[in-house]
């Protein structure tokens, strides 16, 4: 077992390096504040969506997507949100932080870092069940996060048009549009054309290590000393909860074992960077959101080979 942690922590360190020299750059000013948020737009706009376009082009090619880990995963979702707000009850915070916590152990970063990892260690053929995952988190997570907000205030209605309006601003999303487009496409069995399939290769190449210096770069606008002991706590239920309750989950649902390990990798993700937007849109617990970014994601890079070696998912030499 040794050897395959070894395996899988030779296989993500490259990953986390890249993180890391993100973190460098931003936190000893070889670029600007304006210019990672420059890069940060055009990752998130134009290279995650071609490259999860060109992965799914060939969607027809891949093993059909299991709809069940939906409800494995989103099922998980529910129980670790409630932990969270309980934390927040530890903490004795109102019912916006304790949506802000309860969200955070929930909402990875499935999508810069993510891919990269699940490409990586469980290849392409994972990339439909977390493409799905990825779809739904967006359009479940947040708008429930602003439906708990909305519903917890106790006074005056509740603002339906804002909830609509997050649902609608979904199919705006450029990574679900790079999602829906190129499984549209790839359902048609339809080949690209050489010229077009080599340009989309060359942008999918770039994007990975990019993304994770973006990540990186992220990470350095963040204190790792502000909230530790909520930073924690989140982490804690982010990193371990939510991954042994969705393994847990896939198993009574009977979901195959390449499912299963795409749903707990997924679980088992870092904080997403979206929180910290999130807790600024709330004007709740910016510090705790900011600090279970930096910790989560610090702490992934042991944890999550430690993850897929309980999992078993093999060393192909081996």
């Amino acid at each position: 077992m040794l050897d395959l942690f070894l395996y899988h922590l030779t296989l993500c360190l490259p990953l986390f390096l890249l993180v890391l020299l993100g973190w460098a750059l931003a936190y000893f000013k070889a670029f600007s504040a304006e210019c990672s948020r420059h890069l940060s737009d055009f990752t998130f706009r134009f290279l995650m969506p071609v490259m999860l376009f060109d992965l799914l082009s060939d969607l027809s090619d891949m093993p059909p997507v299991d709809w069940r880990v939906l409800v494995a995963f989103f099922t998980s979702c529910f129980f670790v949100h409630l932990l969270g707000r309980g934390l927040g009850n530890r903490f004795h915070l109102d019912n916006t932080g304790k949506t802000v916590f309860g969200m955070a152990a929930i909402f990875g970063n499935n999508v810069q870092l993510g891919v990269p990892i699940v490409q990586v260690s469980l290849g392409e053929s994972a990339m439909p069940t977390i493409s799905l995952l990825i779809i739904f988190s967006v359009l479940i997570l947040w708008t429930a996060a602003i439906a708990c907000v909305e519903f917890g205030k106790g006074e005056g209605p509740v603002n339906v048009r804002k909830i609509l309006l997050s649902m609608a601003r979904v199919v705006k999303n450029p990574i679900v549009l790079g999602i829906l487009l190129g499984g549209a496409y790839g359902l048609t069995g339809l080949k690209l054309p050489g010229f077009v399939d080599g340009t989309l290769a060359y942008i999918s190449q770039a994007t990975t290590p990019i993304a994770l210096i973006v990540v990186g770069m992220g990470l350095a606008q963040h204190r790792f000393s502000a909230a530790l002991p909520k930073g924690l706590g989140i982490a804690g239920l982010k990193l371990i909860a939510q991954p042994v309750i969705v393994y847990g989950l896939c198993w009574a649902i009977g979901l195959s074992e390449e499912v299963t390990q795409a749903a707990v990798l997924t679980a088992a993700l870092p904080v997403a960077i979206n929180i910290y937007m999130m807790a600024v849109d709330f004007r709740s617990e910016e510090a705790a959101a900011s600090n279970a970014i930096f910790v989560s994601t610090i702490l992934s890079a042991i944890s999550i080979p430690i993850v897929l070696t309980l999992m078993g998912v093999a060393n192909p030499i081996s």
